[in-house]
């Protein structure tokens, strides 16, 4: 038991991970990503939205 605040701290640290990575996919699949519709002032607009 002497290495419990070890593990205490990376079960901690990995909870955060995860957290954030799930709320990555979460934004992804609902289309909240970093770019959205109408970015034109967006300095990589060019790469999100071509222009045809």
């Amino acid at each position: 038991m002497e290495n419990l605040p070890t593990i205490l701290i990376a079960a901690a640290v990995a909870l955060v991970f995860l957290a954030i990575v799930a709320r990555g996919v979460y934004n992804r699949r609902h289309h909240k990503g970093g770019c959205g519709c109408g970015c034109d002032s967006c300095p990589n607009s060019g790469a999100c939205h071509p222009k045809s």
